[in-house]
């Protein structure tokens, strides 16, 4: 796709230590209950749609050929469908990064602050515009939320600032694992923010923050010090990644968060600092499985045409 090749040309540029791409930095996330994510995802749902519809037309119309009044297919509105997945699979990523307005809250490791990416009452600018608070302003708490989606109850986590009145749209619902019905994952979204926050630690070893780690200096010097590999992540197959996030899911999963505050000796987990050491990339998964072409062309084309991904 040409848009494709156009934002990931882009993304190799080298980013800017205060640009907000820069992830070593900040650490944001969207706001669940944005308006924008309609106008994103509601394309793709709507072409999912049709592409069922048109097989049901094309199933009817293969049944009538058999009777004595052959129904004619809808040729149009197969090709109506086939055209609005395509246009929106290129377009999508250009609607999200250019055209609609960014909704996030993210959270500023160098200065130590919270910005809202929309207009809040009595608050200051930082220098991207946004309406910003100190890190100690600001809260964090769950709740749970009954869906109808046959999800039974699960939970929403929020940050919110701690003089809401004075500050009214400082709050924002954080999308954490589809809400989930286990509140851990709440909890350690929030424990990740504030280990992220920690100034007195490197940031913590995850593939999407590798690219940026050199932005950091306490990082960046932290990796010099321990012959971090620089690619340790990229270098890994995703195999590999896979497993050790199942691993890593299935551990929070379980974890007893109220005792390892109360009594952390007895039940908080040693962080890994080291991943390189821990998980060695495994060469043997590496290998690729080597399918025909012809098999991975017609999957990728088929996930095109039928739902715009």
């Amino acid at each position: 796709m040409i848009v494709r090749f156009l934002l990931e040309k882009e993304d190799n540029k080298k980013v800017k230590p205060q640009s907000l791409d820069n992830e070593g930095r900040y650490l944001g996330f969207h706001n669940a209950g944005d308006w924008t994510l309609g106008l994103t995802l509601g394309p793709i749902f709507l072409g999912v749609l049709g592409s069922i519809v048109s097989v049901i037309f094309f199933l009817g119309w293969s049944y009538t050929q058999f009777t004595d009044n052959p129904e004619q297919l809808p040729v149009w509105f197969i090709v109506f469908v086939i055209c609005w997945n395509l246009f929106f699979l290129n377009f999508g990523p250009i609607l999200a990064r250019y055209i609609l307005p960014k909704r996030e809250v993210y959270f500023d490791r160098q200065n130590q602050t919270v910005s809202f990416s929309w207009s809040v009452n009595n608050a200051e600018k930082n220098e991207h515009g946004h309406s910003t608070f100190p890190f100690e302003d600001i809260e964090a708490f769950y709740s749970k939320a009954n869906h109808s989606q046959g999800h039974g109850v699960t939970h929403a986590m929020y940050i919110a600032h701690k003089d809401y009145e004075n500050h009214h749209g400082a709050f924002s619902e954080i999308r954490v694992k589809d809400n989930p019905q286990n509140p851990n994952y709440c909890k350690y979204t929030w424990e990740r923010v504030v280990r992220f926050m920690d100034l007195t630690k490197p940031l913590v070893d995850s593939p999407e923050i590798e690219p940026f780690r050199h932005l950091d200096p306490i990082t960046h010097d932290f990796d010099k010090q321990n012959n971090r590999p620089e690619k340790y992540w990229r270098l890994m197959s995703y195999k590999q990644m896979k497993q050790i996030e199942e691993e890593l899911d299935d551990d929070i999963y379980r974890f007893n968060f109220d005792g390892a505050i109360t009594n952390p000796k007895r039940w908080a987990n040693k962080e890994i600092t080291k991943p390189w050491e821990k998980w060695p990339v495994d060469e043997s998964l590496n290998q690729p499985d080597n399918p025909p072409y012809w098999k991975r062309l017609m999957k990728t084309l088929a996930m095109q045409i039928i739902a715009g991904v």
